[in-house]
């Protein structure tokens, strides 16, 4: 055998001897030296089992591996096995290329108080105070890596001041491979199980020469009580019921994200919204297709958006309701953080100056078998009003021009509410064309409000409304037509201080027809950015006015409104001659005082009607003022709603004397 060939066996027996050994006393050195010098390389104690370095495989497996908290007990991140193996002849030629990396029984504990996460002194232990410009060349290096999995990892999260936390059990990632600075696509999937209930599924391409990739998730049976502790800072939520079911798809480049096109759909089933007084909120599905987002253009073409079995409630007390009961009070803002985000805020308007204004389209609304309460605690007395069966159907909603909806409900008593309107949406000044149906509605479904507004309860009655709103630049043009049957008005409430007082009761008396109907137009204008402009208080100011007017009435017609017919209310007749009233008069005086009980705002006024004639003549007539005040003072007429005048000498127009009787109303402001 040649003298070199026997020098160049020897060589290689060495060397593989020498690698062996290496490979040998590597492992266990290298566990020695994380043991013993963990904390001075990394802030924190770290323990390590095993260590195996194979160099002829590329081989590199750690097993059980702990890194510590801060006070070097309580297990911060751990692992149970770490294997690694890399092809170390491809290194001189500039590229790392890894044949499997498989990470096992991943498990860390993420702990937050306040501002600061345990992992922070990591963080500060390698963070440094030079500042260093971004190298921007490109590296020409090739990074290969295959076979990537992460097997059955947990992170837990806990926030320390609410008690709140997340806990993700099970973690699973697959990556067959990602190359970065070469010409193969990569291609990964991830699976997370979540603690509550329910699964993630990610699966993605990427082609690094077209920089081009596509991304498919995909959740399952997702737990809504799972996100519920991330908005502990933001909403009072006791427990969130539900699932979420989710398919999106992503497609794009790397180069220009913005611009890529998402679509998929989002379900949601059973959700369940309970804050600290009970449940809120039921929802029975939720279903949102997306045709295309694309936030680079900024716009949103939604699909379809179906509502099914939306259960609410509105509660309102004096100085807090259903939502801000929700709500967490933010804390006060610091002066120099509000100073910096003005600033903030007029650098992004001046940046959105050139940005493309909000481009949405639904194709089509779907809202079914829903109901909403609304609750009123601020009334005199306490207002439920539940809409029920509640139907809406829209299609083609656009920010921009003309769109259309219907909307079918039932209304307490047997009622009926359909609303059809077309408007814009992006400009809902500029013109808005609204009709709204009311058949059937209990009256007395509306009493609190009549008692706030009047001080008078409603007992009985049968209400329609048939509304034209209409709103062009501004201008609301609003006619109400009115349509009540046997309405019944209950005595004025002397502990109630109503906004306005008007002669409800009154009014009704003489608005009713023979058949007991009441129709009554009732129009509405005003400009919508007048500040001060209130339109309930619009509508009732202006009912208020007509029921005045009509309460006005001549006495004979508030007498005949209210069956008190056969008698001339208008005018008593008193022959100078009679010194006591007669049985006519009394009768008169007698529905006097049933149209003055009718109503506590009613004032009669008598004005005396007598000829010149002598001082006794004169002391004759205030002998009838007296007699004629005290019956109607016995028969329970306030003194506030009598009022006899003495007037010059006169008769009326027929030449009678007596008493003219005419009613007005008094109005305080």
């Amino acid at each position: 055998m040649r003298k070199w060939i026997k020098v160049l066996l020897w060589t290689v027996g060495v060397v593989v001897v020498l690698l062996a050994a290496v490979s040998l006393l590597a492992g266990p050195i290298a566990k020695g030296y994380v043991n013993k010098n963990g904390e001075k390389l990394t802030g924190r104690r770290i323990s390590v089992e095993h260590v195996g370095v194979n160099l002829f495989s590329g081989n590199v497996c750690v097993r059980d591996l702990c890194v510590y908290e801060d006070d070097g007990k309580r297990a911060f991140a751990s692992f149970d096995t770490l294997d690694v193996s890399a092809r170390l002849l491809a290194l001189p030629f500039k590229t790392l290329h890894l044949g499997h990396i498989t990470l096992a029984g991943l498990k860390a504990n993420i702990k937050q108080n306040g501002d600061h996460f345990n992992f922070s002194s990591l963080i500060d232990h390698f963070a440094t105070d030079e500042e260093k410009e971004d190298d921007t060349t490109p590296s020409e290096w090739t990074l290969k890596f295959y076979n990537i999995r992460l097997s059955h990892a947990s992170v837990a999260y806990d926030d320390l001041r609410n008690g709140k936390g997340i806990h993700l059990p099970d973690i699973n990632l697959s990556v067959p491979g990602f190359v970065v600075g070469g010409d193969e696509a990569s291609q990964g999937g991830l699976n997370i199980g979540f603690a509550e209930g329910g699964h993630l599924n990610v699966a993605a391409d990427y082609d690094s020469q077209e920089k081009r990739y596509s991304l498919t998730a995909s959740l399952e049976k997702f737990a809504l009580e799972n996100v519920r502790p991330l908005a502990d800072d933001m909403l009072r939520i006791e427990r969130l019921d539900g699932t979420l079911d989710a398919h999106i798809t992503a497609k794009g480049q790397t180069d220009n994200i913005m611009q890529s096109h998402i679509g998929g759909t989002i379900a949601v089933d059973g959700v369940d919204v309970h804050g600290e007084g009970g449940s809120v909120a039921r929802l029975t599905s939720l279903k949102v297709e997306v045709e295309n987002i694309n936030l680079g253009d900024n716009r949103y073409d939604i699909r379809s958006v179906t509502v099914d079995g939306l259960a609410a409630t509105y509660d309102q007390w004096a100085d807090h309701n259903t939502v801000s009961d929700l709500l967490v009070a933010s804390k006060p803002a610091d002066t120099t953080q509000s100073k910096a985000v003005e600033v903030q805020q007029d650098t992004a308007a001046a940046s959105d100056k050139g940005g493309k204004a909000m481009a949405l389209r639904l194709g089509r609304l779907a809202v079914t078998n829903c109901a909403v309460t609304y609750n009123n605690h601020t009334l005199p007395e306490p207002f439920s009003f539940p809409v029920t069966n509640l139907n809406a159907e829209a299609t083609d909603l656009t920010l921009a021009g003309e769109n259309n909806a219907k909307l079918r409900a039932s209304l307490p008593g047997g009622g009926h509410l359909v609303v059809v309107w077309k408007g814009d949406l992006g400009d809902w000044k500029r013109h808005q064309d609204l009709f709204l149906s009311v058949k059937g509605l209990d009256m007395k479904q509306l009493s609190p409000w009549a008692v706030a507004y009047t001080g008078q309860p409603i007992e009985d009655g049968v209400f329609g409304l048939t509304t034209r709103l209409g709103i062009a630049n501004s201008e609301l043009d609003n006619q109400n037509k009115i349509d009540i049957y046997k309405a019944r008005v209950g005595s004025r409430r002397k502990d109630v201080e109503p906004e306005m007082k008007i002669p409800l009761k009154t009014a009704l008396y003489i608005l009713k027809d023979k058949d007991d109907k009441i129709l009554i137009d009732l129009p509405v204008k005003g400009n919508v950015d007048n500040p001060e402009f209130n339109y309930m208080k619009v509508v009732w100011k202006t009912l208020g006015n007509l029921l005045v007017k009509v309460a006005t009435s001549p006495a004979r017609a508030l007498g005949n409104a209210m069956g008190l017919s056969g008698n001339d209310l208008e005018f008593i007749v008193i022959d100078p001659a009679q010194h006591s009233l007669t049985s006519e008069q009394y009768h008169q005086l007698s529905d006097l005082a049933t149209i003055a009980h009718s109503d506590s705002l009613i004032v009669l006024t008598l004005e005396r009607q007598m000829p010149a004639t002598d001082d006794s003549t004169t002391q004759h007539y205030e002998r009838f003022d007296m007699m004629v005040s005290r019956y109607l003072e016995e028969l329970g007429v306030d003194k506030r709603q009598l009022n006899i005048t003495t007037g010059e000498a006169v008769t009326d127009a027929k030449g009678r004397t007596g008493y003219a009787v005419s009613s007005e109303m008094r109005i305080d402001e």
